[in-house]
């Protein structure tokens, strides 16, 4: 992603990691060595205490003090002492600045300054509490109760933070910031956290702005883009008529269509996120559990028992819940095998519409299940994942290195996304697709019938 290096900001990451050595894990006997285990095109090395850049060698041993560099169309991977790993996308510097291990506790300390460039962390051990992982910069922090995120700092110092994994506090100028599992926020020099995202409905596409306002073009014959007014808003979802925003008190907002009771979500509290479905709308609480509102002809809102989620997903008439420990839950209709997800494991983000669902495993590869009748479900080939979001009949993902995919239904142009670069997240309505660009302005393809692509205007940094 770029180029010049700049020290703008601090991100830290807090997890539990599990005892593997002392000393810095550099090779003591209780400890395996932290390596440079893959290396693709132009990668560079400053060993501490120099100032050379070497060229990288896969297995090199890199200690507390070393630099880590990518050029152009280059990448490289650094595998910790615990097993945690960091992918370095092209353009990204960082420095390890601690390694180490208190064996008589078991406390590991892991803390890296990442000075530009893209980042994904996925920390793979969660035994110790005390235990930390830290990417650092100079006016920010970010603590993650998780496993897996992705960090992007632009020239300017701009940070972009998306949570692939757990639970992510963005933290800076005294003000903190929780994203869950699939939000991201930006944090930009001198300013606090701001979450920052896109939706899109089946005729209207919404912005969150980084002030906690809200923006939306398209079909507004229900009201579902008066969102004007709405303020302190920390997350957004779009159903088919209708749009729902989460408020940073943990309350939720709505505007649009009530015909099946979608919009009564008055009495929610302490949520943590929504997501707005055909006619029902479904809220995730920070305890865990889940709850809905809205047409319940197929049981698609019966979500009341279940616990230990961290997202929800609404599609047309099912609602799919990513668990804690990786494996899905599921209600509601299941006519074309939109449910069939018992045997999924290693899942770390979830997307439902029309009638299929679509899940990121882990190691980036994308599952699918349900109607495949235009393709969106062909999504074997797929590597790399980051994000994916279910249309009615059109799958897109966002890989890791900012560029997007897409298969299935494309009569519009919906699935015409293959030059569009450095996204950091997508969405997709009925017939169109928008994706927001590190630097807070959208792009959009697809049905523009009711102007739900009329977007290039928008800023949302």
């Amino acid at each position: 992603m770029a180029k010049k290096l700049l020290s703008i900001f601090a991100l830290t990451i807090l997890v539990a990691s599990t005892v593997v050595g002392c000393g810095g894990g550099g090779g003591s006997p209780c400890s395996s060595p932290t390596i440079l285990s893959i290396a693709e095109g132009s990668v560079f090395v400053m060993k501490a205490g120099t100032n050379d850049w070497i060229e990288a060698q896969v297995e090199m041993e890199l200690e507390v003090g070393d630099s880590v560099k990518t050029g152009d169309i280059s990448g490289a991977e650094i595998t910790f002492f615990d097993g945690s790993t960091m992918e370095l996308e092209a353009g990204t510097q960082i420095e390890i600045l601690s390694l180490d291990v208190v064996c008589a506790t078991g406390v590991t300390t892991i803390t890296l300054l990442q000075t530009i460039g893209t980042t994904i962390s996925r920390v793979t051990k969660l035994l110790d509490p005390a235990s930390s992982y830290e990417v650092e910069t100079q006016s920010g922090a970010a603590a993650v109760r998780g496993s897996a995120m992705v960090v992007t700092v632009d020239e300017d110092g701009t940070t972009w933070i998306t949570n692939l994994e757990g639970d992510v506090w963005a933290v800076a100028q005294g003000v903190e910031l929780q994203l869950t599992q699939g939000q991201q926020c930006i944090i930009s020099p001198g300013q606090p956290p701001r979450p920052v995202m896109v939706a899109a409905g089946v005729y209207h596409t919404v912005g969150l702005r980084k002030d906690g306002t809200v923006v939306a073009v398209g079909n507004n014959t229900y009201g579902q883009c008066n969102v004007s007014g709405w303020t302190n808003i920390t997350q957004v979802s779009a159903g088919f008529y209708h749009t729902v925003g989460l408020c940073s008190n943990g309350t939720a907002v709505t505007a649009g269509s009530n015909s099946s009771g979608q919009c009564n979500v008055g009495n929610w509290t302490d949520i943590i996120q929504l997501s707005a479905g055909h006619m029902h709308t479904v809220g995730l609480k920070s305890d865990g559990t889940a709850v809905a509102v809205g047409y319940n002809y197929y049981g698609q809102c019966n979500v009341s028992g279940w616990t230990s989620i961290i997202q929800v997903s609404a599609g047309t008439h099912h609602t799919v819940g990513l668990c804690s420990n990786g494996t899905l839950v599921t209600v509601g209709s299941n006519s074309s095998g939109q449910r069939d997800v018992s045997s999924w494991t290693d899942m770390i983000q979830i997307s439902t519409s029309g009638y299929y669902t679509v899940g990121i495993k882990s190691n980036g590869i994308v599952a699918a299940v349900g109607d495949n009748s235009s393709g969106q479900c062909s999504v074997n080939a797929w590597t790399d994942i980051i994000q994916v979001d279910a249309g009615y009949m059109h799958t897109v993902g966002l890989s890791s290195n900012g560029t997007a995919v897409a298969v299935g239904y494309n009569y519009y142009g919906q699935c015409n996304v293959t030059g569009w670069p450095g996204i950091i997240q997508l969405a997709t309505g009925l017939y169109h697709t928008v994706g927001l660009k590190t630097d807070g302005t959208v792009v959009a393809v697809g049905d523009n019938s009711y102007g739900q692509c009329n977007v290039s205007s928008w800023d949302l940094k």
